[in-house]
């Protein structure tokens, strides 16, 4: 029981979340924010929101209009200095939460319509953290 309660203590905890994380989040700082462009289809429109942090099966977004729970989207990203290409791909909303004057939303990727792009923005994602601070 000790045991259960210090590794409970030592992780981070996913109760509050609907969906438990599978694997490792890349986190996106807000100094790289401004150059990845993120837009969610609402109501035939794309709405640019911020990514937070991303893995293979999910994102994190901050967003100025609610997502509804369990809503399904075409969404798109790119990296505006370093892909030309606009990244396609499906996710279904699995929380939206108030912040301040915005919403956090966590949603599932259902579909990368290109998983080839998708896995080179990860590695181009990966690249400018490890070497954030030394040539940003």
């Amino acid at each position: 029981m000790a045991d259960e309660q210090e590794n409970a203590d030592s992780e981070p905890s996913n109760t509050s979340y609907a969906v438990p994380r599978r694997e490792q989040r890349h986190p996106v700082s807000a100094v790289y924010q401004r150059y990845i462009t993120f837009k969610v289809q609402i109501d035939n429109i794309f709405v640019p929101v911020i990514l937070h942090n991303f893995s293979g099966s999910g994102v994190l977004l901050e967003s100025q209009v609610p997502l509804e729970i369990e809503m399904c989207a075409d969404c798109v990203i790119s990296i505006s200095r370093s892909l030309s290409k606009e990244i396609a791909f499906d996710i279904c909303v699995k929380h939206c939460r108030i912040k301040d004057t915005t919403f956090l939303v966590g949603a599932a990727i259902d579909m990368a319509a290109d998983a080839t792009w998708f896995e080179i923005f990860k590695e181009v994602h990966d690249f400018i953290m490890r070497r954030q601070g030394r040539v940003y």
